[in-house]
């Protein structure tokens, strides 16, 4: 068979290519715009971490605007500010009104003795305010912070939150002493355990017995936060130095700081401080939040910090 002859191809001029028309292509549409993102709502403030989460609604109503910030001598000024008072509500007869309803022991029939758990004083007993020569012969009223002091001026004078009932020969035995720890012979024991004697500072010191000795420290917390704008003007103290912060002796602050965390808050004290303030507009923040006292005085030494850092405080 003859060869087959290829089909001519067609002829393609490089210079001059034709290219075919593309087909038409629609168009594209307008893309609508993309509306405007919604301003992001401004994100509340977190509130305040309470102090106190399960406390008594009451109680931190009361303390409400004192900032859970604040440590040192700007939380003590608060304090200051929200419990200080300037006049007596309670006169100094009408103490023994407010210890029949804040003194009680349990029972009803008998007050409580702040240094002593077995005199056996009855609401209306005649030995109240009566003389005495020995432990058991009369009930008086004790300045925890001495009347010498602040020169017996009101509302001091009367303030119940230190001015507590117990027995008055040991009250008198006492005398003006700062509260401490005994580190030498005692020259005057009580028949449950309270010592006067050289300790403290050097100095001569009455101490309480062991189960009373927060109750007491955490008072001289109450004073010098209560009255820290008096206390330049008050007599000398060996406790206290007279100024707004820290206004306890150094040697002395640690001593009551660790009385204070020792012997934690109790019960007597917390019906003590509720029922106080039925006769006098004011708390005592150191029962009520015993976490103050390390808050405003833990970074004064090394030691309070040790105290504080000891008991997570």
């Amino acid at each position: 068979d003859p060869d087959e002859e290829d089909p001519e191809e067609p002829q393609v001029d490089p210079d001059d290519p034709e290219t075919p028309d593309d087909p038409d292509v629609p168009d594209i549409p307008d893309i609508p715009d993309t509306p405007d993102t919604p301003d992001t709502p401004d994100t509340p403030d977190t509130p305040d971490t309470p102090e106190n989460p399960d406390e008594d609604p009451a109680i931190a109503q009361y303390y409400a605007n004192i900032s859970t910030t604040n440590t040192g001598k700007d939380l003590k000024n608060e304090l200051h500010k929200l419990i200080k008072i300037s006049s007596a509500s309670v006169s100094y007869d009408g103490l023994y009104d407010v210890y029949r309803k804040a003194d009680v022991r349990p029972g009803g029939q008998y007050l409580w003795d702040i240094y002593s758990d077995t005199t056996k004083y009855t609401l209306y007993d005649s030995r109240i305010s009566a003389n005495y020569k020995k432990e058991g012969d009369s009930l008086n009223r004790e300045h925890i912070i001495p009347q010498a002091m602040f020169g017996e001026k009101s509302p001091m004078k009367s303030d119940p939150h230190h001015v507590l009932p117990s027995d008055g020969y040991v009250n008198n035995r006492r005398n003006n002493y700062p509260h401490g720890n005994v580190t030498g012979s005692p020259t005057y024991t009580s028949n449950d355990g309270c010592k006067l004697g050289t300790g403290t500072g050097n100095a001569t010191v009455f101490e309480p017995m062991a189960h009373y000795k927060g109750d007491i420290a955490r008072i001289y917390f109450y004073f010098v936060t209560c009255y820290e704008d008096k206390l330049s003007s008050f007599n000398s103290f060996e406790a206290f130095t007279k100024n707004t912060f820290p206004s306890i002796d150094e040697t002395f602050l640690e001593v009551y700081l660790k009385w204070h965390l020792e012997d934690p808050v109790s019960d007597k004290e917390v019906i003590r401080n509720r029922e106080i303030q039925e006769f006098q507009p004011n708390r005592n923040p150191f029962i009520d939040r015993p976490q103050y006292a390390c808050k405003i005085w833990g970074g004064v030494s090394s030691t309070t910090k040790s105290l504080c850092a000891s008991y997570n405080q």
